[in-house]
Parts: structure tokens; sequence; C-alpha cells
């Protein structure tokens, strides 16, 4: 018989999956089949169960003698707890329980969806064509999504997850079937860390200065280094480099793992991208050396200190005596420090690198009747080329210097991440690795100065292998740009900072919508000052619907910390806190500091004076409304001078009013 984990595997590579946002029952992966139905398969601490492991819906009775033909499936027709699984919300207020079954094979499990109506998840998205090879596509996400709801509905935090799941969804499925609560939150936590370090997920947050040079590519001011003139630096925005990191092709030699220890990293240049030498780095990748464009044609090959190819130069190029003493240090270093085993980084400006090699050979002179420089050579092995470049953070702490040679310090160049990129693999092609971009608050920056020309590009079927594709030109970098279809994009927006309805609607049409609605049931058998506080949250959000609408409800979110908490008076400690800090001041930016309405919220006008939330002010230092404004102006004056009650804050009763 298979056992639990057996047949997790088998339903996942049939094409039923959990279903997206689904981590509960925790006893249990529930596979979705499509059209409303389930199969459950359950899990225990040790992430495998044995004895009938397979759960049938309690409908399936209906279909009980054509599955007891199937061969290789027994099910247990009598409905017993340990077969319970709880789909939200429970059948009229009762949990229900399905029937055990052990399985013998993976095609009597396919026997049995088939008959029960499965429809496998497809992972293509429209217009996109995909590689049947490709295993790594996350299945049944949209390319473009936002969350959207009021504050505190957990918009954010659920992007965590939901990146994760997508960009190594095999990784996902497995530790959703092994972990639950806590523990798989951790995970995820972990693992989504990992993914940011390898910038396969990406995060920002739109705001109103957030621009298109942030976002796409922008123009920054650098200092040539041999002429110390002034230059302009094309640099990459967020999605511009996500992009990029998308269709990454990584080649490498390295069969086996490479220590750091005793080695030497060196930072070099190899042709200036942006003056027209490209063709010398492709001349260094075919011909496995690096050269070096200092010492022009001058063959140092008798020269073993640094002031013997001082001398050299002196008597090679008397013209360039003294004008440059980088150019005897670069040699020499070249030539005479770097050693055999020493590790080269080759950048591609100050913020991107394109390959890693090791030395292989001494020093050599490379006449070349065609290059006026270029002459100084060094055989290398590549361990790795990438194309297109990464960016500088994979392994770099800073910026990288426009010198054209210099070692690289523990200050400027990570080891540990160094050896983690430097690890046996096999070739990478990123195109079958889904990256992820996050954008928290999305609806805060101004969409078309942001996303500019390339918000067309978002468009499934505009994208890059797509039955449409469309590519435009950058304004700065002159490049042609397109979208890889394997780049998802996850927006979260704040119903309550700004309406759906007042979205951008380009945006709104190349985007799919979830709503993250305020979900107080999350905080069931929660209590503190005698009060049940999903009762409590429920009240205000009706009262709020009433007075304002649905878009500023307040979310769970701001009363979760209260679950972790055991001791009631830790917890009417922190509920106390929540509404002084968050709800308060929360409700007082909806209702324009209108006291009289948030009084109303919070159901003041029950309660006696003391456990009021909102207070008039009466104090002796207050003058009448009669000594301010003429009789009849006084006399249709509502006083409207209120003040925050600070001991309501630590009243039972303050809250107990809110429910009454």
């Amino acid at each position: 018989m298979l056992n639990s984990l057996e047949i997790y595997h088998a339903l996942n590579e049939l094409g039923y999956r959990l279903e997206a946002g689904k981590f509960e029952p925790s006893y249990a992966s529930e596979h979705a089949l499509g059209n409303g139905k389930y199969l459950y398969v359950k899990r225990s601490q040790d992430g495998v169960v044995k004895k009938s492991p397979l759960v049938l819906a309690p409908e399936t009775y209906a279909l009980k003698a054509e599955i007891d033909r199937i061969a290789g499936i027994h099910c247990f027709w009598i409905k017993v707890k340990s077969t319970s699984y709880r789909r939200y919300p429970k059948d009229n207020g009762t949990s229900q329980y399905g029937f055990a079954a052990d399985v013998e094979s993976a095609e009597a499990l396919q026997a049995l969806v088939a008959l029960l109506g499965g429809q496998p998840s497809s992972t293509t998205q429209p217009g996109i064509k995909r590689d049947n090879q490709n295993k790594e596509q996350a299945p049944m996400y949209p390319l473009n999504q936002i969350l959207f709801g009021p504050p505190g509905t957990g918009k954010t935090y659920s992007t965590t997850e939901m990146a994760v799941k997508i960009a190594d969804n095999a990784w996902y499925q497995q530790a959703t079937f092994e972990h639950h609560g806590n523990d798989l939150r951790e995970l995820v936590k972990e693992r989504y860390k990992a993914l940011v370090e390898k910038q396969r997920i990406m995060f920002t947050t739109f705001h109103q200065s957030f621009s298109y040079e942030d976002f796409i590519e922008g123009i920054r001011a650098t200092t040539d280094e041999k002429s110390g003139a002034l230059r302009y630096e094309v640099v990459d925005g967020i999605f511009k480099q996500l992009c990029l990191n998308a269709r990454v092709k990584v080649q490498g030699s390295a069969t086996q793992s490479i220590s750091l220890r005793g080695r030497r990293i060196w930072k070099m240049s190899l042709g200036n991208t942006m003056g027209g030498e490209e063709d010398v780095y492709e001349d260094c990748l075919a011909n496995n050396y690096v050269l070096l464009g200092w010492g022009e044609d001058i063959d140092f090959s008798n020269c073993s200190t640094y002031e013997s190819v001082k001398a050299r130069i002196a008597s090679e190029k008397q013209s360039l005596e003294g004008t440059s003493n980088y150019m005897a240090v670069a040699v020499n270093t070249f030539k005479n420090i770097i050693k055999n085993g020493d590790l080269v980084v080759v950048s591609d400006g100050n913020h991107k690198f394109r390959a890693i090699a090791e030395i292989t050979g001494e020093y050599s002179y490379l006449p070349n009747d065609e290059r006026e420089y270029y002459h100084q050579m060094r055989s290398v092995k590549w361990l790795r080329t990438y194309t297109p470049s990464l960016p500088k953070e994979q392994i770099f702490i800073k910026s990288l210097s426009q010198m054209t040679l210099y070692e690289l310090q523990d200050t400027t160049i990570d080891r540990e991440k160094l050896t983690q990129l430097l690890a046996p693999v096999e070739n990478v092609d990123s195109q079958n690795l889904p990256h992820v971009l996050i954008i928290d608050e999305i609806n805060r920056g101004n969409i078309a100065r942001i996303f500019g020309e390339l918000i067309t590009l978002l468009e499934s079927d505009k994208r890059q292998g797509a039955d449409d594709e469309r590519s435009l030109m950058l304004p700065y970098s002159k490049q042609a740009f397109s979208v890889p279809q394997n780049v998802y994009v996850i927006g979260t927006m704040n119903t309550a900072d700004k309406s759906l309805i007042q979205m951008d609607l380009a945006l709104r049409r190349r985007f799919s919508f979830t709503e993250m609605p305020a979900r107080p049931e999350l905080l069931a058998g929660v209590t503190a000052f005698g009060v049940d506080v999903e009762t409590l949250l429920t009240r205000i959000n009706q009262r709020i619907e009433a007075l304002l609408d649905s878009e500023h409800m307040i979310g769970h979110a701001y009363f979760m910390p209260l679950k972790k908490l055991e001791n009631n008076a830790d917890r009417e400690a922190c509920l106390a806190c929540i509404f002084q800090d968050k709800i308060i001041p929360l409700l007082r930016e909806y209702f324009f500091d209108d006291y009289e309405r948030i009084g109303w919220v919070l159901n003041d006008s029950v309660k006696v004076k003391e456990n009021r939330f909102i207070l008039l002010q009466q104090s002796a230092q207050l003058p009448a409304f009669s000594a301010l404004f003429p009789k009849a102006i006084a006399d249709s004056l509502s006083d409207r001078r209120f003040r925050i009650n600070e001991d309501a804050f630590a009243s039972a009763e303050a809250y107990q009013g809110i429910v009454a």
C-alpha cells in the first residue's frame, strides 16, 4: 500500500496540487480536483501516515459502488472521527467526516480521480508558450496580481508565502506536507530569505516620489578612471534587474566545490563595455585567458618587481613617464602579485559582474597587431559566465570601483555568497526558474510615471516568447527590453488609502485582483477583559461599514499578537496598547478627527462617562459658547471639544460596552 507521502507525490504528478493559499486542515494536505471537489491526504508530526492515508469527501458515498469496483482502492465506508476534515465554512455549523481509504498504486489513484471528475491544474498562462520539460514553473498563479483590502488584513504578510510558493513550488509542496502551523511559517520565512539573497524574489514599496528611474533604469554620474572626466552610467532599476536575472544563463566548468581558503580574489575589467571594447571579453572567453589593457604593447616578461616594471615603461614609452603610476601598479599586480589559483571576478560596470575565473598560468606577452592595448595575458579556467550579467548584490557588499584591477577585501566581497555561487551545479538557464517582484502599497505610486511605456509588456500575451511578443527600446540604455514569461508581480493595495475604483485603469486591466477581507474568525476563542475579541472586531467593523464603507474596516492582524499570550493580564495589557497605539489613531484618520463618530464606532453612547473612550472636555479653563459667540450662534452649536479618555484603555467596561 502507498503511504501518505507517496500518495501526496502521486497526486502532484497527476496535476492535483495543493489549493493555492490553503494551509488548513493542519493534519491533511488538501488537493484540489476542480469544481469544488477535494481529496485529502493525512499527515502527522513525522510526516508519514501508513494506515488508510487517503480521505474521500462525504459526497463520494453516492459513488460507492463504482469506487468499490476500482482495483487497488480499498475504502472504508464508515464515518469515523479519525478521518475528519474541516472545510471552511462548516456545513450548517457541523464538522463533516470523510471516508478513509488505502491505495495500492498510482494507477489506482488515477482511476479514482478520473471517476471523481478530477480536472488537473494547468501550468500555462494564457498566451504563453511553456517548455514541457520545465518542472520549475509555478502552477495556477497569475503573472500579475494585486492583494487588496483594508489595513491589517495580512496582505504584506501573505506575500511571503505566495512568493515562495511561486518561486520554488516544489520546495513549498514538500514543506506543506511535512510541516504546518508556526513551524511551516518559520521554514517559509527562511526559504524566502534565501530566495531574496539569490535575487529570485525582490521587494519594493511604491511611494509618491518613486519614479521610472527607480523602477526601470536611470542615469548616474561617475568619474572615468583614466581621464578623470565626468561620465554618465545607466543604472538598472529593480524591475529591470529582476527581468535580467530571470533570463540569465549560467555556464561553468566547476564539478566540485571550490574552497576560497588561501586564495586572493581580484576584481578585473575586460574591456570597456560602453566604449566599443566588447570584443576583448569575447576573445578572453574563447581563448581561456584574461587580458590587461594597461602596459600598451610593452613586453614585461623579464620584469619581476615593481621597480623593473616602472623602468621598462620609462624606457619603452618615454612619453608615459611620470604620467601614470597606476600603469606600473596594474602591470606589476597582474604579472607578479596575482598567483595561480587566485580568483578573478570580471566586472560589467560598477554594478554588475559577468564572469568568475581561476588563474591557471603565469604571465605571457600576447602580440596583436590589431590592438594597441590588451597585450598582457594570464591563462584562466572559467568557473562561471553569466549572460546577461548578474547584479553586484549577488556577492558584493558595496559598489565596485572603476579601477581596472584591484584586490577584493572582505569589506567589499561576501566570501560565503561567493562560495555558494561556485557550488557545483549543472549549467542553469534562469528562464526555467520563476522570479517574483513584490510591490507593497502599489496604489501609492504614480503608475504612469513608474511603469512608463512598459505597462503594455506586463500582459501575458505581450511577454517574451508569447504569441504576441513585444519589446521596446529603453530611453537611457537604448537597449531592446521585454518582460520574460517567468517574472511574476505581486502587489498589495490598502483600500482605505485609495479606492480600487480610483486605481489606474491601465493597471487594473492587466492585474488579477484578490480581496483580502478582515477575518475576525481567526481570533475565535481569544478573550481579554472578559470580551470575545472576535465579536469585538466584528461589531467595530459593522459600525465602520455603516458609517463609511467596507474598504475602511479594521483588519484582524492588529489583534493577532493576542493569540500568542497565555496570561490574561498580558492579553489585557496588549489589547489596551492595540487600542491606544493602533485602533484609535486609525479611526481618527478614517473620520478626520470627528470624535463624535469615533465614539459611535466604539458605542460610547451606552457607557457611563468613565468608561467612554471619547469624552467632551469639561474644564473650568474652557470658555462657554455664550462667551465666544452671539447667543443666536451659541444656541445653534453643539459642543465638539472632545478628548481621548486615557483611563478607558484599562477599563473592562469600556471594551464590554463596544459589544453591548
